[in-house]
């Protein structure tokens, strides 16, 4: 389980000031949905639930990390070219990520082509990179995904192919899914259920 309750993040001057997060329980195999404007600390909130950024307040439960393995909790923002290492292929940064090359098997279900891989991040566009990006958070100990606007820069086709593709392999693996946009009807298409924070 991944939860959050009464969660505060403090910054400037005091504990009063800073953000009140909204209470998140999110289950194996639930994809849930947080709508919100821009300007309320939703990536900070992505940065608190995969533990990049400490809590100044309140309670949060994470799965356990195991020893030698990747963060069970994969937080996939919308700017890919600042989630890849310029001077690697994006080959390298997979296995990196995979530990090998475990990740083969799922380039096709991503739209990925195996040449593509050969490319750095500025080589590629930027949906292109981001169903790269996409498949490195998926190892096979990632139980949790942050997806925070992921394809709020990207053409709606896109948009639709990359939704179909997530969809279809966190449900074959029970992934859980924590969707964070400020547009609300594609919440509706993805999501069980959508928690409104304002």
């Amino acid at each position: 389980m991944l939860k959050l309750s009464n969660g505060h993040l403090a910054y400037g001057i005091g504990e009063q000031t800073g953000i009140q997060f909204p209470d998140i329980e999110l289950l194996p195999g639930q994809s849930l949905g947080l709508f919100g404007p821009s300007g309320l600390g939703k990536s900070s909130l992505a940065k608190v639930l995969a533990g990049i950024e400490a809590l100044s307040g309140g309670e949060l439960v994470l799965p356990e990390k195991q020893s030698g393995l990747a963060n069970p909790v994969q937080w996939i923002f919308q700017q890919p070219e600042f989630a890849f290492n310029p001077r690697l292929t994006l080959r390298a940064s997979l296995e990196e990520s995979w530990r090998g090359e475990g990740y083969q098997s799922l380039l096709a279900q991503f739209a990925i082509l195996p040449s593509w891989l050969d490319r750095r991040p500025s080589q590629v566009s930027g949906g292109q990179l981001q169903r790269i990006n996409i498949l490195r958070a998926l190892t096979e100990s990632t139980q949790y995904l942050i997806c925070d606007e992921i394809t709020a820069h990207l053409d709606m086709l896109t948009q639709q192919q990359i939704w179909q593709s997530l969809g279809q392999y966190t449900k074959e693996r029970k992934l859980a899914r924590l969707v964070i946009s400020h547009d609300e009807e594609l919440l509706g298409q993805v999501c069980d259920s959508i928690i409104y924070w304002s």
